[in-house]
C-alpha cells in the first residue's frame, strides 16, 4: 500500500507501507547509498559502505626478531584499538598471533617472505600481538592504529 504525504516543500511524496503484526500500517524503508545524487539499493552486489570514524594515526612497531625461536611481544604489549599490520621484510617466514603466544604453527598466522598481514579496520584483537621468527635478526614492519 502507498501512503501520500507532503514533504517540507509541500510536494506530495509517496511512502510504501505494509501492515505490521498488529495490523497497523508502517513505512517500509529500504537502505540505500547515494552516489552522484542517485540512490542505489543496498544488497549483496552493492553493500552499504562503512567508514571507521574512530580511526587513529598509525603507530610504528617495526623491528627485528631479538631471539630466534622465541616469541616476542609487539607494540610493547599495547593492544591495538582499531587494527594492525605486520609485513615480513626478512628471508624466512614469520608468525603472528593475537590470541596467545606466537609459534611456528598452531593458532599463529604465517606471514610469507615479502607478504603482509593486515586486520580489517576497527578490529580489536583479543590480546597483545605476539611475533615469532626462527632466526634472530629477521626484519619486520609493524603498525597499530
Amino acid at each position: 500500500m502507498t501512503l501520500l504525504v507532503k514533504d517540507a516543500n509541500t510536494a506530495t511524496q509517496s511512502i510504501s507501507t505494509q501492515a505490521d503484526v498488529a495490523g497497523n500500517l508502517v513505512p517500509v524503508h529500504a537502505p540505500a547509498t547515494i552516489a552522484g545524487g542517485v540512490a542505489t539499493s543496498v544488497g549483496p552486489t552493492a553493500p552499504l559502505p562503512v567508514i571507521n570514524a574512530a580511526g587513529n594515526a598509525a603507530i610504528d612497531g617495526s623491528g627485528t626478531v631479538v631471539t630466534g625461536g622465541t616469541a616476542q611481544t609487539l607494540f610493547a604489549g599495547v593492544v591495538p584499538v582499531n587494527g594492525y599490520l605486520v609485513a615480513n621484510n626478512s628471508s624466512a617466514t614469520l608468525y603472528v598471533s593475537d590470541v596467545g603466544t606466537a609459534s611456528a604453527g598452531g593458532a599463529s598466522i604465517p606471514i610469507a617472505v615479502g607478504a603482509l598481514f593486515v586486520t580489517p579496520s576497527g578490529y580489536k584483537p583479543a590480546g597483545a600481538i605476539s611475533l615469532y621468527g626462527g632466526t634472530a635478526g629477521q626484519a619486520f614492519a609493524a603498525r597499530r592504529w
